[in-house]
This record gives C-alpha cells, structure tokens and sequence, in this order.
C-alpha cells in the first residue's frame, strides 16, 4: 500500500514530471550521435593505425552507453509511487549516474592498457591528414553536444544530465588530444606522440568518473549543499504572519528534486485550524519560490516545546 506522504510527493512532482521526459529526450539524442561519431572514429581508427582516435572512439561508444542509462534512469524517475518505493522513482537518476561512472572507469582501463601497449609495439600511422580532420570535426560536434547538455541540465534540474554534459567536456578535451597527438607524430615525428594521447584520454575519463561518483555519492547519502536555499526558506517561513521562530531546516536531494522538514514555533495559544493554516502557507510559498523543492513538511511547535529541545 501506498503512503499518504509517498502519493503527496508523486502528485506535487507530476506537473515537474514533464523536465524529466524532456530531459530523457536529450539523452537520446545525445545516444544516437555519440554511436554515430563512435562508429566513424573508430573505423578511421583502424584505417589509419591511430591508438588515440581508436581510443576516443571507443570511448564514444562508452559515452553512448552512458547517455543510453542516463536516458533509461530519466523515464524511471517518472513512475508513480507503488507499494515497494513509497517515495517514487527519483534517486533512479542518481543511481544511473552511478552505474555510467562504473562504467567509464572499465572502459578507462582498457584504453589505458592498449595505449600502455603503443610503447613497446610502435604502429605507422597512414591517412595522418584523414584521421586528424575526423578527430576535430569529433571535438566540434561534442562542443556543441556540452552546450545542449548543460543547457538542458541546468533548465531540467538533472543530475544525470549534468553527469552526461561532464561526458561531453571530456570528450572535447580528448578529441582534441587524439588530435595533437597525431599531429606530434605526423609533422614533428615524435614515435609515441600517439599512445601519449591515448594515456591522456584514459586519465580524462578516470578524473571525470570521480566527479560522477562522489556527487551521486553525496546525494545517495541524504548530503545536501544547499545552505543557500535552506537561508531562504527560513527567511520565507519568518515572513508568515503569526511564526515566532524557525529553526531545523533539514533537506536532502530526490533526484532531480529537494524534499525536507522544518519546525515553527507559534504562539502556544493558537487552534489547530489556525496552525495548520500557517504551516500549509508556508508550504506553498516555498514551492513556489523553489520548483526544485518537491515537499516541505512543516512541524509546528508552541514556545515551551522549543525551549525543552534546545536545553
């Protein structure tokens, strides 16, 4: 059976509901150019014997696979409450977040190993100028790809998104390195210019899967950086006509949403109906003012039962 609380939330985020199908659709977007530029990196790749654009290729593939879980995670968080997730489906985002960061830490280690390999087995690479406009014209599209992720994370309040636009900063910068690194080897003849990318890009993807997994952590653990919020939701419950004090401001992440608690002091004197008043006012203005904060349950407390707590 489902918690009263649990349908509450569901139906508060339901009109919300909409950012996170639209959010989904970026990330299949992003899915089907990442298998596309993969593809073509990948063949070149080969074509030419570069270790780097192989490499980043490959790791396109990786980026496809994460912006396929993002996407997956993204019509998850949709579901209604049930009888087993009495608070929804929202932390699905944030634990695909998770699997995408494990992910890129196995494919980081493969790339690293082949291009470890590079230094003792030395390739020739040919179509030098073929291979070197791919990865550029690679390093173009996944600019363009950051802008739209960003864009959409930031308007969408995605953390799965924001996981995917990290995806895109990398693939700029190592797009870029297989890029010099073939250049390095085809015009100033340095040997292992080309597995020196491939390292780099390995080491991008290791940096980049660290982000990931000690933000989705942080979230997972109820962590909440949010003091600036919390501030304003003090001042907003302090502006109520009739609240003496506010104080235990507590709230933590819910996917793409916030939920929390707070306690009011009020006067002791005051019916139930007047109580309930205040605290269902203060409610809905920090919903309105926030449209990341999902739910705010107000606890309201007469003077003497604030001054026991704190002794």
């Amino acid at each position: 059976m489902i918690s009263r609380y649990g349908v509450s939330l569901w139906r508060g985020c339901y009109l919300r509901s909409g950012r996170l199908a639209e959010g989904g659709k970026v990330a299949e977007k992003s899915f089907l150019i990442l298998v596309l530029v993969g593809v073509v990196e990948v063949l070149v790749g080969f074509f030419s014997m570069s270790i780097a654009l192989i490499a980043d290729g490959v790791y396109s593939f990786a980026d496809a696979v994460v912006s396929a879980i993002v996407w997956v995670g993204l019509r998850l968080s949709r579901k209604a409450p049930d009888g087993k997730f009495h608070f929804g489906y929202y932390r699905v985002e944030t634990f695909s977040s998770m699997l995408a960061a494990l992910f890129m830490i196995g494919l980081g280690a493969v790339v690293l190993y082949e291009s470890y390999l590079g230094f003792f087995v030395q390739r020739q690479i040919v179509n030098a100028e073929l291979a070197m406009t791919v990865a550029l014209v690679a390093a173009a599209i996944a600019l363009l790809m950051l802008v739209m992720k960003s864009r959409a994370a930031k308007k969408y309040s995605s953390l799965a998104l924001k996981t995917d636009a990290f995806n895109s900063v990398k693939d700029v910068f190592t797009s870029l390195a297989a890029f010099l690194g073939i250049v390095f080897y085809r015009f100033l003849g340095i040997p292992f210019a080309d597995s020196v990318a491939g390292v780099i890009i390995a080491l991008f993807v290791f940096t980049v899967a660290y982000s990931i997994t000690k933000e989705a952590s942080l979230v997972l653990m109820d962590a909440c950086q949010c003091e600036d919020i919390i501030v304003d939701i003090e001042t907003i419950a302090e502006s109520v006509k009739h609240v003496r004090e506010v104080h235990d401001v507590r709230m933590r992440q819910l996917g793409p949403y916030l939920m929390g608690d707070m306690h009011i002091v009020v006067d002791p004197d005051m019916t139930v109906k007047e109580a309930d008043r205040i605290a269902r006012e203060i409610e809905e203005r920090v919903k309105h003012e926030f449209d990341e904060v999902a739910e705010i349950k107000v606890r309201v407390e007469p003077p003497q039962a604030s001054v026991r707590e704190t002794e």
